[in-house]
């Protein structure tokens, strides 16, 4: 497995809120942006989040077909 993520890739994401973690939540990567944060998809809201990339850790890659 790659370990740079790219748009396609399923993440696990840990959020943070005042230094203490949260649940975490599984999603997939849609882009980069160009400060360097991702936007992934929750599974468990559908919405689309804005996350910084230290708060990520890859999953499973994109599946090729």
């Amino acid at each position: 497995m790659n370990p740079v993520i790219a748009p396609g890739d399923r993440v696990l994401v840990t959020p943070y809120v005042r230094g203490y973690a949260r649940k975490p939540y599984r999603a997939t990567v849609i882009d980069w942006t160009p400060r360097g944060k991702l936007k992934v998809k929750a599974d468990s809201a559908g919405r689309v989040i804005v996350v910084s990339s230290e708060n990520v850790k890859k999953v499973a890659e994109k599946r090729v077909e």
